[in-house]
C-alpha cells in the first residue's frame, strides 16, 4: 500500500504464511520469514514485483529460522536460527551459512544489519542457563570487523526488534521499560547509546518500527483507540537528530 494510506493489494501468491519482510535496495528482492502449514519457519525470497518466490535452504539452517536482514551488497542475509538461538549469515550465491554469535554466551532474537554492513544490531540476553524469553531481551551491537559484542546502552534495559536508520547513526527498537502494564513504545537511540528518546506513547502498544528511506519517519504496528481493537500500521515523524 502507499505510505500515505489507501487500499492494500496482495504482492504475491505464496505457499507459506509470510511475516517480517525486509527489502534489499541493491537487488530489488524481498526476504521474509515463511511459516509452513506444519509450523516450520524458513527464509524465503521473492522479487519485488511478487514473482519468483523461492525458499532459501541450507544444511546448516534448522527448520526454525526467522527475521532476515539484508547486507548492503544484496548477496548475504543475517537471520536468527531459533534452534540454536544464534545469529547466522547466509551467503546466498555460495549457500554458505556462518554462525556470528556464540550460543554459550548469548541467546539471540531479531538481527538488523547496518547500512554500511559493518554492524549488526540484535535483540538478545546473556545465556545463564535459563529458558529463552524474548520479553527479557535488550539490544546488542555486533562489530563484524572484530566480532566484539556489546550492549547498545551503557546501562542495558529491555528492548527488542532493532532497526538501523538509513544513515547508520541511530537504532530504533521497541521496549516496555518503565511501563507497569507491560505495553510497548518505540524508542530511538544514537549508535553510541548515549542519547535515547521515546517516540510513541505507551497507550499505542507500539512495536516493529521500520525507518523511511529519508530517516524522517518510522512506520510501526500500533493499537489505535481501545487496546483490544487489534493492530494497525501507523507512521510517526521524528525530531531532527542533534
Amino acid at each position: 500500500m502507499k505510505a500515505a494510506g489507501g487500499e492494500p493489494h496482495r504482492l504475491a501468491e505464496l505457499p507459506v504464511s509470510a511475516t517480517r519482510a525486509n527489502w534489499s535496495a541493491k537487488n530489488r528482492s524481498i526476504a521474509f520469514t515463511g511459516i509452513s502449514k506444519a509450523g516450520t519457519s524458513s527464509i524465503w525470497i521473492v522479487d519485488s514485483d511478487g514473482r519468483n518466490p523461492r525458499e532459501q535452504k541450507a544444511d546448516a539452517l534448522s527448520n526454525s529460522v526467522f527475521y532476515p536482514s539484508w547486507y548492503p551488497d544484496g548477496e548475504e542475509l543475517a537471520v536468527m536460527d531459533g534452534r540454536d538461538l544464534v545469529i547466522k549469515r547466509i551467503d546466498l550465491a555460495r549457500n554458505i551459512v556462518t554462525a556470528l554469535t556464540d550460543h554459550n554466551q548469548l541467546l539471540t532474537g531479531m538481527p538488523s544489519v547496518s547500512p554500511d554492513g559493518k554492524w549488526i544490531a540484535f535483540a538478545g540476553q546473556p545465556n545463564k542457563g535459563q529458558a529463552y524469553d524474548q520479553t527479557k531481551n535488550y539490544v546488542w551491537l555486533l562489530n563484524l570487523g572484530d566480532g566484539v559484542v556489546r550492549p547498545l546502552e551503557r546501562t542495558p534495559q529491555q528492548g527488542r526488534a532493532p532497526t538501523w536508520s538509513p544513515d547508520g547513526t541511530r537504532v530504533a527498537f521497541e521496549s516496555n521499560r518503565d511501563n507497569l502494564l507491560g505495553r510497548y513504545a518505540v524508542f530511538v537511540a544514537d549508535r553510541d547509546g548515549r542519547r535515547i528518546q521515546r517516540i510513541t506513547d505507551f497507550s499505542l502498544n507500539a512495536n516493529h518500527p521500520v525507518w523511511s528511506p529519508d530517516g524522517r519517519q518510522l512506520a510501526f504496528s500500533a493499537h489505535a483507540g481501545s487496546f483490544s481493537t487489534g493492530s494497525h500500521i501507523a507512521i510517526v515523524g521524528l525530531p531532527a537528530p542533534r
